[in-house]
């Protein structure tokens, strides 16, 4: 008897042969609908209508850059783009690892759109930009300026909108006038996270950052390379109701997954969010130590 006949490999009832009935196409929309539907309601708990469609914003603008990232390390030989230059990292070296530098794209005279460090404070000949996320609007990957700006932190901190980087005949980049202003900055935060772990202070073991020329192949996947703006509480972007909701984090395979404060609570912890030297400031931004601890813990 050929056990391999057409016969043999024919349908059968289960109550007989105790075959596993295979998943029909109905099943598959059946199992997609019921995915959809609680992505949409855990989307849409405790979020106001508007909320929502700012969330929705911001992914898509995350989304983007994780492509024009994709494209960039693609043309350039898997390298990424760069960080503001002298960003170095080392325990107690706060001031060349501070967490501001990750969402800077440019310098300007201030007052202008002219690319030249107008302070008066840096060297000569010191470079004006692009880096960070600017890389990918000076390469032509990004065509909009204004995917860099979450329209939710726009309604929270004039200095994270784009409408504030565009006052000079409209173009960004530049900074209003009579503002003494000349860094430009976006509305999220650029910190590619490598496999490699090292010390990184206040007790913290934490991934190495991409701060010198790095590629793609030595980031850890499972380490988010952009976010939401993380400087303090009262600036994260996403809010439900009026509280602190979350905020999205993009991976260097491109998905954009939200962050909540619900399912994450040790990102969102205050105190790893206040300032050792001002407690009251709530200021992650100003401790290259706690952000980097922060940065680390946004899961894909």
């Amino acid at each position: 008897m050929n056990l391999y006949s057409s016969n043999n490999l024919t349908m059968c009832p289960r109550a007989r042969t105790g075959c596993p009935r295979a998943f029909t196409l109905i099943d598959l929309i059946a199992v997609l609908a019921v995915a959809a539907l609680l992505a949409a309601v855990s989307l849409s708990l405790g979020f106001t209508t508007k909320e929502r469609v700012l969330r929705a914003e911001c992914v898509s603008n995350l989304r983007q850059i994780g492509l024009g990232w994709n494209i960039y390390q693609e043309n350039y030989n898997q390298v990424m783009p760069c960080h503001w230059p002298g960003f170095t990292v080392g325990v107690g070296s706060e001031s060349e690892a501070s967490p501001w530098r990750t969402y800077e794209a440019y310098r300007v005279v201030p007052g202008t759109g002219q690319l030249e460090i107008g302070d008066g404070t840096e060297a000569p000949g010191t470079p004006s930009g692009p880096w960070n996320l600017g890389v990918l609007f000076a390469t032509k990957l990004i065509s909009s300026p204004k995917v860099f700006y979450c329209p939710a932190t726009a309604g929270i901190a004039n200095q994270f909108s784009y409408e504030y980087y565009t006052t000079i005949s409209n173009s960004w980049p530049s900074t209003p006038v009579g503002t003494g202003d000349y860094e430009i900055r976006v509305g999220y935060n650029y910190c590619p996270q490598l496999r490699a772990v090292e010390v990184i202070g206040n007790g913290y073991l934490g991934p190495k950052l991409a701060v010198t020329p790095a590629k793609w192949t030595d980031l850890d996947p499972k380490k988010s390379i952009a976010t939401d703006l993380v400087d303090n509480l009262g600036l994260l972007s996403h809010q439900a109701s009026g509280t602190v909701a979350g905020l999205n984090a993009l991976f260097p395979d491109g998905r954009v997954v939200f962050q909540n404060a619900r399912s994450n609570p040790q990102a969102f912890n205050v105190s790893l969010w206040e300032d050792p030297y001002d407690p009251a400031d709530g200021d992650v931004g100003q401790n290259p130590s706690a952000f980097r601890h922060v940065m680390s813990l946004w899961t894909p």
